[in-house]
């Protein structure tokens, strides 16, 4: 038997007290979270040494790898956070020195941003690290069952991009 979650409680104390909601989506969403916590958990035990949250390690992924300097309403778009979290999380960063904020001579309202060179350092150290935590966790499945899952995910997130103002076109279709 698949033990309970924490929504699972909830749910019954739902149908309890209010017995006309459905309270099926809590099955599914309150084992998203619950899996978002657990895996924020192990992915901190990697971090912290580097005192780095997954979200920043995140945006530095994606500066590390990006073709050219990027905006930072850009980085958020594609990151799924608002301009206000991600202004937040390139200041920390800044600060650090893991990015830069150079002038952008198209648009001098919106500074770009790239991965600093001790940015570059810390991914190429902290990522590869990460990946082994993720990897470790998924070793309790089979390949076929981690299959599924990506499958059923992908069912899933596909559906609510379809009503996201996230969505690029290319997830859409």
């Amino acid at each position: 038997m698949i033990p309970s979650t924490p929504s699972d409680a909830v749910a019954q104390w739902w149908r309890n007290a209010r017995p006309d909601l459905d309270t099926a989506p809590m099955d599914l969403f309150g084992r998203l979270r619950r899996l978002q916590v657990l895996a924020e958990l192990e992915a901190g035990t990697v971090l912290a040494g580097a005192q780095l949250t997954s979200s920043e390690l995140d945006v530095l992924v994606t500066l590390r790898h990006a073709d050219q300097p990027m905006i930072a309403r850009g980085i958020a778009a594609l990151r799924g956070c608002s301009r206000a979290a991600m202004s937040n999380i390139l200041n920390k960063l800044e600060k650090r020195r893991l990015v830069v904020r150079e002038p952008n001579p198209a648009d001098r309202r919106a500074a770009l941003v790239r991965v600093s060179d001790e940015g570059a350092r810390l991914v190429d150290e902290i990522f590869p690290r990460r990946l082994a935590m993720e990897s470790d966790l998924l070793s309790q499945l089979s390949g076929e069952e981690q299959q599924k899952i990506i499958e059923s995910l992908d069912l899933l997130l596909h559906a609510m991009l379809r009503r996201s103002p996230l969505a690029t076109d290319s997830e859409t279709t």
